[in-house]
């Protein structure tokens, strides 16, 4: 399986996903910091009063990056399975002297890896830069403890699950239409259902249910692959 996750990785160029990545990470950053400024740009805003904590602007700006990564990962599941598994690309594909169900699975790991390692990388990097210029030149008023330490690093395992989740289920449907942008809108419409609704225990269980229904989804695709024709 690490031979064919490497020969995935020769034959599509991931610098543009990287490049993708970074980009995500430094808006993020500036959301951050501008969530933080809110209280003393406007103080009598309604938003003021809840931004004016470490848990609420660090776990607003959490789910921001969740919700982008997650459309991320839909987009580099449709580049790796949906485009490869249509037309000239699935011939070449079938003519692999290797089982279907590996090249298919050494998709989905390659992608999924790097979604769950991008997300935790950008949120760490994200948190130790403005906790660090927290530490100099303060904007909040709050303490940050161990306890809301510990409960991001949580809700970031949290998310980077989810993303996966959503990320393959909207890989499905965009398989299911031969059509990336279906996938695209569909990751979309599910980050945005989560958002509004983003609580720790929320996104917990969606995670939960995210990681079931993927494997279900990702078995059905395995027998579709195994009997399809070109």
């Amino acid at each position: 399986m690490l031979n064919l996750i490497k020969l995935e990785l020769k034959k599509n160029n991931i610098r543009t996903y990287l490049f993708s990545a970074a980009v995500i990470t430094v808006v993020m950053l500036g959301f951050l910091y501008l969530f933080a400024a809110i209280p003393y740009m406007e103080p009598n805003a309604e938003e003021a009063s809840s931004l004016s904590s470490y848990s609420e602007i660090m776990g607003i700006t959490a789910l921001l990056n969740m919700v982008s990564f997650c459309v991320l990962s839909a987009v580099m599941y449709s580049r790796f399975v949906i485009e490869e598994y249509r037309g000239k690309y699935a011939i070449m594909l079938f003519s692999y002297p290797i089982s279907r169900r590996s090249v298919f699975l050494s998709k989905l790991m390659l992608v999924s890896i790097f979604t769950i390692v991008g997300l935790i990388v950008s949120n760490c990097i994200i948190f130790a830069i403005f906790l660090a210029t927290e530490a100099i030149f303060p904007l909040m008023k709050d303490t940050f403890t161990l306890a809301l330490m510990t409960h991001l690093f949580v809700m970031t395992i949290s998310m980077s699950v989810l993303a996966v989740g959503l990320g393959i289920i909207s890989m499905a449907i965009g398989f299911a239409r031969k059509s990336v942008p279906t996938a695209i809108v569909a990751s979309v419409i599910f980050c945005s259902l989560i958002s509004n609704v983003g609580t720790s225990k929320i996104i917990i269980i969606a995670a939960l249910l995210s990681v079931a229904i993927g494997a279900v989804v990702t078995s059905s695709l395995l027998e579709k692959i195994k009997h399809m024709e070109v």
